[in-house]
């Protein structure tokens, strides 16, 4: 097995996933001056991009597209996404999910809830030491921000 590297990336010729097949000799052909025959290649696969957070009802899988995300809470070890005031459970993990999400806009604002920060309409004090961000949504609903995200989001939002 080859392995080649793109675009900085180090990728094998052999991944799971396949978006795009690109021809080419290997590096190490290259450097121990070989020539090749004509037509001979290597095949490099770049693995799929996947920009769906896919959540499971009854027997169906629903695919969402980050931006519809309102936010997502963490339970018990299940992830609810919550979109257009409906709760969908998802079964990866809260910190994959912000691993996947953060490109989105969405901020980790308390260990249980990842937030999207364009459905934020606004930070309010709920005593003197915390906090809760009120959402765009039909529910207006209310998500904590932990202390410690508080100086963090002050950041994100310039303030």
């Amino acid at each position: 097995m080859h392995s080649v590297s793109i675009d900085d990336q180090v990728i094998d010729s052999q991944p799971t996933i396949v978006n795009e097949e690109i021809e080419t000799s290997t590096a190490e052909e290259e450097n121990n001056g070989k020539e090749q025959a004509e037509g001979e290649a290597t095949t490099i696969h770049r693995p799929l991009r996947f920009e769906k957070i896919p959540a499971k009802v009854d027997d169906k899988i629903i695919l969402f597209d980050p931006t519809e995300i309102v936010f997502v809470e963490g339970n018990e070890g299940i992830s609810h996404l919550h979109v257009n005031g409906e709760v969908f459970p998802c079964s990866i993990t809260l910190n994959d999910l912000f691993g996947r999400l953060q490109s989105f806009g969405f901020f980790r604002c308390h260990r249980s809830y990842i937030v999207n920060l364009q459905k934020v309409r606004e930070v309010i004090t709920w005593t003197r030491n915390s906090y809760c961000l009120i959402l765009e949504d039909s529910k207006k609903s209310s998500v904590p921000l932990s202390k410690g995200k508080l100086n963090e989001l002050k950041v994100i939002l310039g303030i």
